[in-house]
C-alpha cells in the first residue's frame, strides 16, 4: 500500500504473529524444530496471488532480501484452503503467520522461521477524522474477541 493511501489512518495493534513455514510431513524441513531462512530460500514456495494479495508477495520478498535472493514462487492461490491443499500435496512450502496452525490439517507441519523475523502485527486501521461510535464499537468487539 502506498504511503499516500495510509495518510490519515490510525492503527491499533491487536496481536502479533510469529512467522513460520508450512510443509508436508515428509519434507526435510518438517523433521527439525525450526526452518532456516537459507534452507527455505532454496525451496519452491506457494503463496497468495499477487493480484489479490500484493502485500503477501512483497512481504515474502522482504524476508529473503538479506540473502540477496528472490523467492521461488511456483504457485499462487486465492484462498487459504487452496494454499493449504497445495502444501499438503507437496507442490511447495508456504511462509505463513502462526495462526494458520489452527486451520491446518494433520497433513501439515508448521515450523518457526529462523532467524526469527519481526512478528506480523495484526490490528485495525481506520480514518482518524471519521472515527465514529460504530468504529469504537468495532474496535471494542475486536479487543474482546482477541481476549477470548
Amino acid at each position: 500500500m502506498s504511503r499516500q493511501a495510509l495518510t490519515g489512518l490510525a492503527f491499533e495493534e491487536l496481536q502479533r504473529h510469529q512467522v513460520c513455514v508450512a510443509t508436508y510431513p515428509s519434507h526435510p524441513l518438517a523433521r527439525g524444530q525450526r526452518a532456516g531462512l537459507e534452507q527455505v530460500a532454496k525451496e519452491r514456495l506457494v503463496a497468495f496471488t499477487r493480484a489479490d494479495y500484493p502485500e503477501h508477495q512483497a512481504w515474502i520478498a522482504d524476508l529473503f532480501a538479506p540473502l540477496n535472493r528472490s523467492p521461488q514462487i511456483v504457485e499462487e492461490h486465492d484462498s487459504i484452503t487452496s494454499l493449504i491443499a497445495a502444501v499438503e500435496s507437496g507442490r511447495g512450502i508456504a511462509v505463513i503467520a502462526q495462526p494458520l496452525n489452527g486451520l491446518a490439517s494433520p497433513r501439515l507441519r508448521i515450523r518457526p522461521l529462523q532467524p526469527a523475523p519481526p512478528p506480523l502485527a495484526v490490528g485495525i486501521a481506520y480514518r482518524k477524522k471519521s472515527r465514529s461510535k460504530a468504529t469504537d464499537n468495532f474496535i471494542d468487539a475486536a479487543r474482546r474477541a482477541e481476549a477470548n
